[in-house]
């Protein structure tokens, strides 16, 4: 949602030793009702003094001795400004503040009137500021001349007084019949968000008449160029056909498809025989390691089993020794000494080496069966894995030697297709562009044909954005009850809105009130929607005014301009009531809205009766007049 732009939240007349008239305003729809010569208009006039305009409010005798505007403007991202300016001046003073916050003191800044691409210090460009527009540029007339947007171009498309509310003139045109190309260029400024600084001038027309020749040359070389690419391309393809290009292609992609889940599966069998093949290559690993340790142990028991029987046949060996003591009794081997007393000794030795020899034993014919199961164990994993090492091999043969080749060969042949198909299809731009270029050709042509030379500017205001705009206008005029309603449309040459099969300005003054009612704030809504840049204000002179009663069905009226009732008048108030607060809608009007719609908005009554609720915009010579905002009963 776009929350640039801003909204008139009061307005206040004041002047030498006069009470202050005053309004206040809030977002959202506003109605201003009452008897006529209340100040109705009034207001709308020193609004439009107050955003640029050359001519001043019209003096009424209520407004004699009041001489200075302000204006308190607020944006709907928060900040506040006030406009002031004295009747009769050229200068406008801002103020960043409200109205009840300035002070003696404070510094503002002072402003033209008129707007001034140039020198910047103006009303205009402040506003446009305040909406988010800048630097814009609009075609003035048809040769291409610019001319810098100005506030009051948008002030034509959100302020319509009571002349132009009935007007034939579509609501984006002035009547001046020299402002027209302007004015059509700033509606479609606003509605695209595309100005028109991209247009080329046209100075001299012989310079102009040359470009076109230039042009004209340049479309010629690449018309010359395009046909002789478009005979190189079409050797290129010959004996192929589109139709059949298209089905081999499809084919060739099926084939690719179930080649590349071929290839998918067997590298997923390849995968979990690859990890069977390493679980048992970790247990072969294991196992040698045991095979290793145990081996050792084996040596060990080997090794305890001589030292054993070393100590069992020790004594036939210690006989034998004569220069040493004996190992049990201690006493010296010699030739005068040859028996020993240790009988007892070798006794419990030898058994003691004989046990612990048993004992050894049977834990080397464990150890000896425990190696030969693991030897077994490992023999057969081995054979595993080199069963499994084929099967893997197998499969990437398979994978190597068949699915890839066929799968390289079939992407080779789709991928030459292709390029024959991306061949086709660049004769068939190519076609197009020729085509195009010779449509460009002719128009040159009929322009150089031309004496008086005309810059054409795209219209950017495609059909789609005119059919969008006119949904808006059309769900504005449903929800207003209009009668007989069947569609709206809006005719592209000239921005007349076509309502159930008749062009706005055939209608009757009523109609044509409310249709050009409908036409701005149907713009306001449509550009605020998508991001577009409208201040998000409209203020509407007397649009209902202008409706008769309907008459009995019994009489017949002498004028076919309008039979409205007034069931139409209040659906056009409650339908405005329920408008978002991202916009304010100001209607000044002679019919009140019925007390149930005026809760939901912000109604202000003029009686035009001293004493009674609020007399009008300007407070009369009465100091027990309330000047308020609230409803009369």
């Amino acid at each position: 949602m776009n929350t640039e732009g801003f909204f008139i939240s009061e307005i206040r007349l004041t002047g030498k030793n006069k009470r202050n008239a005053s309004i206040v305003l809030k977002k959202g729809l506003n109605v201003i009702s009452g008897a006529s010569d209340t100040g109705k208009t009034y207001i709308f006039q020193l609004i439009n003094y107050m955003f640029g305009g050359k001519d001043e409010p019209k003096e009424i005798d209520e407004s004699i001795g009041y001489s200075t505007i302000f204006i308190e403007l607020e944006k709907y991202e928060g900040e506040s400004y006030t406009l002031k300016r004295e009747i009769g001046d050229s200068s406008i003073f801002v103020y960043e503040s409200k109205i009840d916050d300035i002070s003696f003191l404070q510094n503002c800044v002072k402003l033209k009137s008129k707007h001034d691409k140039d020198d910047k210090d103006n009303i205009s460009t402040f506003l446009l500021s305040l909406t988010g527009i800048k630097d814009m540029l609009l075609r003035k007339n048809a040769r291409g001349s610019k001319i810098s947007f100005s506030f009051r171009h948008l002030v034509a498309l959100m302020m319509l007084n009571e002349e132009k509310i009935i007007s034939e003139e579509v609501p984006i045109y002035s009547g001046i019949p020299t402002n027209k190309t302007t004015e059509q260029s700033a509606f479609k400024t606003i509605l695209t968000g595309v100005d028109d600084s991209h247009g080329e001038e046209i100075g001299d027309p012989k310079i102009y008449r040359t470009r076109l020749e230039g042009k004209l040359e340049f479309v010629g070389s690449l018309l010359q160029k395009l046909k002789l690419e478009l005979k190189e391309k079409g050797a290129q393809i010959q004996g192929y056909d589109a139709n059949e290009l298209t089905l081999e292609i499809e084919k060739l992609m099926s084939t690719l498809s179930s080649n590349s889940k071929e290839i998918n599966f067997r590298m997923g069998q390849k995968k979990e025989i690859w990890i069977q093949e390493q679980e048992i290559k970790s247990r072969i690993l294991m196992l040698e390691e045991l095979l290793e340790r145990f081996r050792l142990l084996e040596k060990s028991y080997l090794s305890d089993l001589d030292r054993l029987q070393f100590l069992i046949e020790g004594d036939h060996y210690i006989s034998q020794l004569f220069d040493s003591n004996c190992p049990v009794c201690n006493n010296p081997f010699n030739s005068k000494t040859t028996e020993h007393n240790h009988d007892f000794y070798l006794e419990d030795l030898q058994i003691a080496c004989a046990e612990e020899s048993n004992k050894i034993n049977a834990q080397l014919n464990d150890l000896r069966e425990t190696l030969t199961n693991l030897q077994n164990e490992n023999k057969e994993n081995n054979e595993k894995v080199k069963l499994l090492s084929q099967q893997i091999k197998e499969i990437e043969v398979i994978i190597q030697r068949e699915l890839k080749p066929a799968a390289v060969l079939t992407k080779e042949r789709m991928d030459n297709l292709l390029n024959v198909k991306r061949i086709f299809q660049e004769i068939e731009l190519n076609e197009r562009r020729i085509a195009e270029y010779q449509t460009s050709q002719l128009d040159i042509m009929r322009e150089l044909s031309k004496k008086n030379q005309k810059m054409k500017f795209i219209n950017e205001i495609t059909t789609e954005i005119y059919d969008d705009f006119a949904t808006e206008v059309k769900e504005l005029l449903d929800g207003w009850n209009y009668p007989d309603l069947t569609s709206v449309s809006i005719d592209y040459d000239d921005q007349e809105l076509i309502v159930s099969g008749k062009k706005r300005k055939n209608h009757g003054k009523g109609y044509r009130a409310i249709i050009n009612a409908a036409f701005v704030i149907a713009f306001m809504k449509y550009t605020r929607s998508i991001g577009l840049k409208h201040p998000g204000l409209i203020i509407l002179d007397s649009p209902l005014t202008t409706y008769k009663e309907r008459l009995n069905q019994t009489t017949l009226s002498s004028s076919s301009e309008e039979d409205i009732s007034l069931d139409m008048k209040q659906a056009f108030f409650k339908n405005l009531s329920e408008l978002r607060n991202d916009v304010q809608v100001i209607i000044f009007e002679n019919i009140d809205p019925i007390k149930e719609v005026q809760d939901n908005m912000n109604y202000i009554h003029f009686s035009k009766i001293i004493g009674v609720g609020r007399y009008g915009f300007i407070p009369v010579d009465n100091a027990s007049e309330l000047v308020s905002n609230n409803s009369i009963e």
